[in-house]
């Protein structure tokens, strides 16, 4: 009991968002390259603060300050936008919430890591001052908000806003008083704004971008959190119209359970009196020696026992019993015989007298609904065709395959179609996840193949039984 509460006084690490991860872990590895092909002598910041002192044109100088506003906004934006993504994609929870300091942290220290990183191999000095707090803090405090309906690129473009306009504060010489603008061009554009008098030109250019790109954040930032919140409400929706349905499906499974008892129990009443009649009857015809009708009234029996057995199929669905696949295919053929649609099934049994533990009731009906979703795909087809093949897969399974010319299902919809829910026309989208169901309580396996325009495959593979098992 002691060793319970301890745990869950500890951090632990539930969930790793693998590629997520992936993305931060290369834009921060991408960030060690970045002073490679953005530097001051390619983007011409120096050229400009020289411009600017011969030509004496403030102009010039503020062209400067922007210029290295864009480098050092580019420069920051592969370790910062990689830091969230690696801190966003681990998920840690403490006594049952989420521990979003530990994910701070994480990123605070990859942060610091990656500045440190840069400058021992460029003999770059990335400061770490005011700028680069204030990124980390809403970093932080974007993390702690877990908008998790919300895109990657749209969580790193509002990095990006923020970073760009924290990074105006370098170029202000009224910030100089703080720990701001500490990096070596950004000294020299401040030098060179007191040579220029140009200190008011700097802070005006610098007080517009950053109010400019502070109102952009401010925008997105709504919009994120307003469509966060609407997915999340929809998100809820359905998950409370799934649980809804679950329940409508329980209650209406138990309710037929319960009248299948009644059913069942009204059903061998009677053949529980004609067992007991012919057994009196052939006790009476084998002292007569009637062999004749003591013949006939084995076979009344047999039919009889065997009709007790299948109504006790229908009330325990979960006890399959022996058939062969003759026996399953023939009883789904039976079902689908009144249906416009039986002129064009085909059926190919290699295997009749192959064993399968199946329900008798439920299996056949899995391929019911198989070949009535066929039928529906088919709809306006010049030589619609269905075909039921059966056939042995290795040494120890057997796969029944229905198979089709119709419409096809898309790659998008083929991830859901085992879904509750999904229908490709005007259905109860129950009928799916039905076949799928009374696939797996016989340790089955369903695969299905369905190109658009081409038609579907849907193949039921279940184990090969021998006559020996029970």
């Amino acid at each position: 009991m002691k060793q319970e509460t301890q745990k869950q006084h500890l951090f632990r690490l539930v969930a790793v968002d693998k590629k997520e991860l992936l993305v931060g872990v290369t834009l921060i590895v991408a960030s060690f390259f970045m002073p490679l092909m953005f530097n001051v002598h390619n983007f011409s910041v120096l050229k400009c603060i020289m411009r600017a002192l011969h030509q004496t044109e403030k102009l010039d100088l503020v062209a400067a300050a922007v210029q290295l506003v864009t480098l050092n906004s580019i420069r920051g934006i592969p370790h910062y936008v990689g830091a969230y993504f690696v801190g966003e994609s681990l998920s840690f929870r403490r006594k049952g919430h989420w521990a979003w300091p530990v994910n701070s942290l994480i990123i605070l220290v990859i942060l610091l890591l990656t500045y440190w990183g840069i400058g021992a191999i460029h003999g770059i000095r990335y400061d770490f001052g005011l700028p680069a707090v204030l990124v980390c803090f809403f970093v932080f405090f974007f993390r702690k908000l877990h908008y998790r309906y919300i895109s990657q690129p749209k969580k790193a473009s509002m990095i990006v806003l923020v970073l760009t306009a924290c990074q105006f504060l370098d170029i202000m010489p009224i910030m100089s008083r703080f720990p701001v603008g500490r990096g070596e061009t950004s000294v020299d554009i401040k030098m060179a704004s007191m040579i220029l008098e140009a200190d008011t030109a700097l802070n005006t250019a610098g007080t517009a971008g950053m109010l400019l790109f502070v109102s952009f954040a401010l925008v997105v930032f709504f919009h994120l959190r307003e469509e966060n919140s609407l997915k999340e409400v929809n998100f809820l929706r359905e998950q409370n119209q799934i649980i809804l349905m679950q329940a409508q499906l329980n209650e209406m499974e138990n309710r037929t359970h319960q009248e299948m008892q009644y059913l069942v129990h009204d059903l061998k009443s009677p053949l529980t009196a004609v067992q007991t009649l012919v057994g009196v009857l052939k006790m009476e015809g084998e002292k007569e020696r009637r062999e004749r009708d003591v013949e006939y009234l084995d076979y009344i029996e047999d039919t009889v026992e065997r009709m007790s057995r299948m109504i006790s199929e229908i009330l325990y669905q979960d006890q399959p019993a022996l058939h062969t696949t003759q026996e399953l295919v023939g009883i789904a053929l039976a079902q689908s015989s009144v249906n416009d649609y039986a002129d064009y099934i085909r059926v190919d049994n290699q295997v009749p007298e192959a064993l399968v533990n199946a329900n008798r009731f439920l299996f056949p009906r899995a391929l019911v609904n198989l070949i009535e979703n066929s039928a529906r795909a088919m709809d306006g087809q010049d030589q619609p065709e269905i075909l039921l093949r059966v056939d042995r897969c290795g040494k120890k399974s057997i796969v029944f395959t229905v198979q089709d010319n119709g419409m096809g299902i898309d790659a998008q919809q083929l991830k859901t179609v085992w879904n509750h829910g999904f229908s490709g026309r005007q259905s109860s989208g129950l009928g799916l996840p039905f076949v799928h169901n009374v696939v797996e309580r016989m340790n089955g396996k369903i695969r299905i193949k369905s190109e658009v325009g081409q038609g579907t495959s849907v193949q039921l593979v279940l184990p090969e039984e021998s006559v020996g098992r029970d």
